[in-house]
C-alpha cells in the first residue's frame, strides 16, 4: 500500500536557533505544500509552543546543536517522555557532519531520521515522504500499543506479517515490546529467540532476550548474554543500563556504580541514569558519587519535568553535608536555576525552602536558617503528597536545629516506610546518630514493630485461606496507617485475589490509590516496579472479562 504524504494539511514546527537556516528550512516546507509551519528558536521556545498548541505537529524539524545550553536530543527526550507528540509525529533531527558521530551514538531515544548539513530541498522531500510512509504503515499497531491494547497490537502486527510487509523488523520487535509489557516473559524470551535464529546480529532483539531473562529472575543467564553483546556494541548504551540492574539484583553495588558512571561519561545528559547513580551511590555511602551525579543531572537538565522537587532536596542536603564555599556557590546556582524554571509552582516550594535553609546553614546566618526552617515546616505541611526524600531533607534539617520532637516524628514514620529496607533504614539511623541519643533504638524499635503487629493479622487470615477477608483487613490497615509497608502488602493481596477472582472495581480503584501513593514515596522501590506490571496486566484482562460484580 502507497502512503502519498498530504504535505498541505500537516502541521509542522521548525525549531532553529540561526534565522537564515529557519528561514530556509520553512520556505523549503511551504514549497513542497506546507501551510501550517511554526518555527522555535530554542528549547524552552519550543516547548512552550507544544504544550500549548491545540493540535499536535505532525514534523518536526529540529537542529542538534540549539542556543540555550540544551540540545535537540534533550528535547526529543523530554517530548517522549511527556507524551507531548503522539507516536505517529516524525521527528528529523538536523546535525553537521562533524558532530553526527557523536549525535548518533548518544542517541538515547532516536529521532525517525538525521540530515546532514547542508539539507538540499531533495533530500529534505525523500527523506520526509519515507519517514511519512513508515508512520502510516505502523500507526495502526502504535496506536493499539500506546493504548496498552497489548494483545490486540500482536494479533495485528501477526496479521501484517503474513502480508509480507516491508517493515517486518519494526513489527516483530514492536510483538516482543507488548509481549514483555504484558508480563508474559517466557513467550517473550521464545519470540525472541526466533529472531536471533533469522537475524544472529540483531541488537534489540539480543537485547529483548537478556530483558526476558531478566524479569524471569535468570540473572546469569541475562548477564552473559548483555555482557557480550555491550562488547560486541560497545554504542547500544542501552544493553549496559541492564546488565547495571542484573548486577544491583545480584548485590553487586559497586560494579553497578561504575557502569553507571562508565554510561554518564559517555552520555552525561541522559538524566535517568543520574538518579539511578545516586541511589547506588547512597547506598553505599558514597556521597562524592552522589553529589557528581546530581551536578550533571542539574546541569543538563535545567527546566525538565525529568527533574523533581526531591532532586533539589537531596542534592541541597547533600551540598550542606559536604560543607565549603564550592557548596556554597553550588547552593546559589540551583536557587536560581529553581527561579528561573520553577517560580510559582506549589510543588517545588518545599524544596525551594531546603535550597534556603541549605544555604543559610553554610553561612552560618542563624536568622535566616531558622526562617527558611519556619517555611519548610509549612510547606511540608502544605503539600499533599510528600516523596520521602523530602521528608530526608526535612529530617535532616531538624537534626541539624535540634527540634528534636519533628526529629521524631519523621524518623517514626520512616521507620515504618522503610520495614524490610535495610540500605534506606541505615540511611535514616545515620541521620539520627548522635542527635536525640538512645530515643534512636526505642523509635525504631516500636517502628518496626508496630508494622510487624498491624501485619500479622492480616497475613495470618491469608494463610488460613482466607484471602478476601485477608484483603478488607489490609485495605482496613492502610485506610488507618497510611504506611508504605502496608500499603504494599495491601496492594500485593489485592492483585493475587483479582488474579484468581476477575477484575473488581472497588479492588481495581484502592490498588490506583496506593500505587499513587507509593510513585510518590518510594519511586525506586522494587516492589513497586512489580505490582504495576500487574496491574498494567490486570487492567488488560478486565477488558475482555466481566468484573466481580458483572457476574452477579
Amino acid at each position: 500500500m502507497g502512503y502519498d504524504c498530504p504535505f498541505d494539511q500537516l502541521r509542522y514546527i521548525v525549531i532553529e536557533d540561526s534565522n537564515t537556516m529557519r528561514l530556509w528550512l520553512r520556505n523549503a516546507l511551504a514549497e513542497m505544500g506546507g501551510k501550517k509551519i511554526d518555527t522555535a528558536t530554542s528549547y524552552g521556545d519550543a516547548l512552550s509552543r507544544m504544550k500549548n498548541r491545540g493540535e499536535a505537529y505532525d514534523v518536526v524539524l529540529c537542529d542538534y546543536v540549539l542556543s540555550d545550553t540544551r540540545d535537540g536530543q534533550q528535547l526529543l527526550e523530554e517530548v517522549k517522555r511527556t507524551k507531548l507528540l503522539p507516536s505517529s509525529a516524525i521527528w528529523l533531527m538536523i546535525t553537521g557532519e562533524n558532530t553526527y558521530e557523536q549525535v548518533f551514538s548518544a542517541a538515547e531515544l532516536a529521532p525517525d531520521d538525521y540530515l546532514l548539513k547542508p539539507v538540499s530541498p531533495r533530500i529534505l522531500l525523500d527523506r520526509l515522504e519515507k519517514a511519512w510512509a513508515r508512520k502510516q504503515a505502523l500507526k495502526g499497531v502504535m496506536d493499539l500499543y500506546d493504548d496498552s491494547r497489548y494483545q490486540d497490537c500482536i494479533e495485528e502486527c501477526q496479521r501484517m506479517l503474513d502480508m509480507n510487509t516491508a517493515y517486518r523488523l519494526d513489527l516483530l520487535r514492536l510483538i516482543g515490546e507488548a509481549m514483555l509489557a504484558q508480563g508474559h516473559c517466557k513467550e517473550a524470551h521464545s519470540h525472541y529467540e526466533s529472531v536471533i535464529l533469522e537475524y544472529p546480529r540483531l541488537p534489540w532483539a539480543r537485547l529483548g532476550a537478556a530483558r526476558a531473562y531478566f524479569m524471569l529472575e535468570r540473572h546469569d543467564e541475562a548477564q552473559e548474554l548483555l555482557e557480550q553483546l555491550s562488547l560486541e556494541n560497545p554504542d547500544f548504551l542501552h544493553a549496559q543500563d541492564w546488565l547495571a540492574k542484573v548486577h544491583e539484583k545480584k548485590g553487586d553495588i559497586e560494579t553497578t556504580k561504575q557502569i553507571l558512571n562508565e554510561l554518564i561519561t559517555r552520555n552525561p545528559k541522559a538524566l535517568h541514569r543520574h538518579r539511578e547513580i545516586v541511589r547506588a551511590a547512597v547506598a553505599t555511602g558514597d556521597e562524592e558519587t552522589a553529589r557528581k551525579a546530581y551536578d550533571l543531572m542539574h546541569t543538563h537538565g535545567k527546566g525538565s519535568s525529568f527533574v523533581q522537587p526531591a532532586d533539589f532536596c537531596s542534592y541541597a542536603t547533600l551540598l550542606a553535608k559536604q560543607g565549603g564555599n564550592e557548596a556554597v556557590e553550588k547552593l546559589a546556582k540551583l536557587n536560581k536555576q529553581m527561579m528561573d524554571f520553577h517560580h510559582g509552582q506549589p510543588e517545588f516550594n518545599f524544596a525551594n525552602s531546603v535550597l534556603k535553609f541549605s544555604r543559610a546553614d553554610l553561612q552560618g546566618d542563624k536568622t535566616a536558617k531558622e526562617q527558611a526552617y519556619k517555611s519548610m515546616r509549612i510547606a511540608l505541611g502544605e503539600q499533599r503528597d510528600t516523596d520521602n526524600e523530602q521528608r530526608m531533607a526535612m529530617l535532616q534539617a531538624a537534626v541539624a536545629v535540634g527540634d528534636e520532637a519533628t526529629a521524631s516524628s519523621l524518623a517514626k514514620n520512616l521507620y515504618s516506610d522503610f520495614h524490610g529496607n535495610e540500605q534506606m533504614l541505615n540511611r535514616v539511623d545515620a541521620m539520627l546518630t548522635g542527635a536525640v541519643g538512645e530515643q534512636v533504638k526505642q523509635i525504631k524499635s516500636a517502628a518496626l514493630q508496630q508494622v510487624e503487629d498491624l501485619n500479622r493479622r492480616a497475613i495470618n487470615i491469608a494463610k488460613s485461606g482466607k484471602l478476601r477477608d485477608a484483603v478488607d483487613e489490609f485495605i482496613r490497615l492502610a485506610e488507618q496507617h497510611p504506611i508504605l509497608a502496608i500499603m504494599l502488602n495491601a496492594s500485593v493481596a489485592i492483585v493475587k485475589w483479582m488474579e484468581g477472582n476477575g477484575y473488581d472495581p472497588y479492588m481495581a480503584n484502592k490498588l490506583e490509590q496506593y500505587i499513587h501513593l507509593m510513585k510518590k514515596r518510594d519511586p525506586g522501590n522494587p516492589k513497586l516496579a512489580m505490582i504495576m506490571e500487574a496491574q498494567a496486566l490486570l487492567v488488560k484482562k478486565s477488558v475482555s472479562q466481566p468484573t466481580v460484580n458483572d457476574a452477579g
